[in-house]
């Protein structure tokens, strides 16, 4: 079992298929440290393997609402807050993004591929000199749900909270983000 275990997403928001993910890394490391991407609103590198990820519609909610949201979360599912840490990771910018993360000598990435963006970040992370760990590799039909899912459920008025954790629904409908979503549409 490694030290530290860190994982990356934009996490817009946090849902189950992501809850499978950090449970699978926090199973691995003493500290799971979860990197939230995309953290700032400025403009994201487009990223040719992914070039949706840094539309507008696709991040409307902000790095606090996001790091609020999966602390509550997690905290709802039972995780002990000791366990973990969140942190802003601009994997679009691999040179500021070390700056952010525990030393590569005490800690190890833990990734899921469904796309060719997946691989990309795996070779970014690893170049950046990261023991990184493949948790698994799937098609996008394999993903439990997606945030895509959930924004487009949250724009048309669907059922959308069955596809996250009772403490993310709640952050969520709490602070009245789901207004957030349709503005950013």
């Amino acid at each position: 079992m490694v030290q530290n275990g860190i994982v990356l997403g934009r996490f817009q928001p946090l849902h189950l298929g992501h809850v499978e993910y950090l449970d699978a890394a926090r199973a691995r490391c003493v500290r799971l440290f979860i990197g939230i991407t995309n953290p700032d609103p400025s403009p994201s590198l487009i990223v040719e393997s992914d070039s949706k990820r840094s539309e507008t519609a696709s991040n409307p909610f902000t790095y606090i609402d996001r790091h609020l949201m999966i602390e509550q979360g997690l905290i709802e599912l039972g995780w002990a807050r000791q366990d973990f840490c969140l942190m802003a990771a601009p994997i679009t910018d691999p040179k500021r993004l070390s700056s952010y993360l525990p030393s590569p000598r005490t800690s190890e990435f833990f990734v899921t591929i469904y796309d060719d963006w997946g691989d990309q970040k795996a070779r970014e992370i690893t170049a950046l000199g990261y023991t990184t760990t493949t948790l698994w590799r799937r098609t996008h039909d394999q993903r439990l749900t997606s945030g895509t899912e959930i924004r487009a459920a949250m724009r048309s008025g669907q059922p959308w909270r069955h596809l996250v954790p009772t403490g993310v629904a709640d952050y969520i409908v709490e602070n009245e983000l789901e207004s957030a979503v349709a503005a950013k549409s």
